[in-house]
């Protein structure tokens, strides 16, 4: 038990529920972009365990936001205690292979993608995931890491005996656990800003805490093989937060740097997501968003701009 434990913490990534019973989940989130940038899909699996109820399951969200629930018994749920690899059914999930085997009355997607060139959030001992310190606070009700901020894929998908080449194309996988997600959270992703090799990723979300609340950010910026970090434990700060209906504005700010977002939206899909354990709250995603993004210094000097295509986006209320 002290060596699952000791492994778990220093490897977020890794299943983390092994003694839950009750009111918890656990999901890894995959998200599958092919070469041309003309598809998107995004392919969730995970446990449920509420207080009644208690299932794996798989999500899909496609090009359109169309979203598929693929339920499975919590026996069917399966993995390796001490590397990064889970079973669900006949599926397959680890930091670089993804074997898919989902069928139900609107949906057949099977095949294999292997991803290769992960690129991975750098690691130590006082900040073992993208949440830093925060990861060892035990009373936290939701937690977060990054798995890969990119990676090439290959291989290909049949989704609905239609062949999607992947091969060429690029990937992102992250993971949450714990009780339930936050009451309110923005979440955006994307790393299709053609031709620069540049990826970006930001989470805000009402953070309980003792008997109140905080808002807590991380946003990461990878640019020139450097990842710029703006997060509430480095000091960083929001500057600018608004949303509509179709449009978010988001800029953070530390020391040194300045980073200024401006995603617009369309509808998305409706995914569940966790409440106590239970899969049991709706809220939207859309993975065809897009992001403007300006990356500047202290003194305003210009370092980077350009437009990410294909960016997932929740803003959940």
């Amino acid at each position: 038990m002290v060596l699952y434990r000791l492994n778990k913490l220093c490897h977020p990534e890794i299943f983390q529920g092994k003694y839950k019973r009750k009111r918890y989940f656990e999901g890894w989130y995959y998200k599958l972009t092919d070469s041309k940038g003309e598809r998107t899909i995004s392919v969730i699996p995970g446990v449920s365990i509420g207080e009644w109820d208690a299932h794996a399951f798989i999500q899909v969200i496609d090009q359109d936001n169309k979203v598929h629930y693929f339920r499975y018994d919590l026996n069917e749920f399966n993995y390796n205690e001490k590397l990064f690899e889970i079973m669900i059914g006949d599926n397959y999930f680890s930091k670089s292979r993804v074997r898919l085997n989902l069928v139900n009355h609107n949906l057949k997607i099977r095949g294999d993608l292997y991803f290769n060139n992960i690129m991975e959030f750098p690691k130590t001992c006082i900040c073992p995931g993208v949440m830093g310190p925060f990861l060892y606070i035990p009373w936290m009700e939701c937690y977060h890491d990054i798995i890969s901020l990119q990676h090439d894929i290959a291989g290909h998908l049949l989704i609905s005996d239609k062949k999607v080449e992947f091969s060429g194309g690029v990937g992102y996988i992250e993971k949450n656990w714990g009780k339930s997600m936050p009451s309110s959270w923005i979440w955006m992703q994307s790393n299709h800003f053609h031709p620069d090799d540049v990826s970006i990723s930001l989470e805000i979300g009402k953070i309980p805490c003792l008997s109140g609340s905080f808002i807590g950010f991380i946003v990461l910026f990878r640019y020139k093989d450097r990842i710029f970090r703006f997060t509430t434990y480095s000091g960083a700060r929001i500057r600018r937060l608004y949303y509509s209906s179709n449009k978010l504005k988001v800029t953070v700010q530390d020391c040194r740097f300045r980073l200024e977002m401006i995603v617009t939206h369309s509808e998305g899909g409706i995914l569940k997501a966790p409440v106590n354990g239970r899969m049991s709250r709706d809220i939207v995603e859309s993975n065809n968003a897009v992001v403007k993004v300006r990356f500047s210094d202290r003194k305003g000097n210009i370092l980077y701009e350009g437009i990410g295509m294909n960016a997932g986006l929740e803003i959940v209320e």
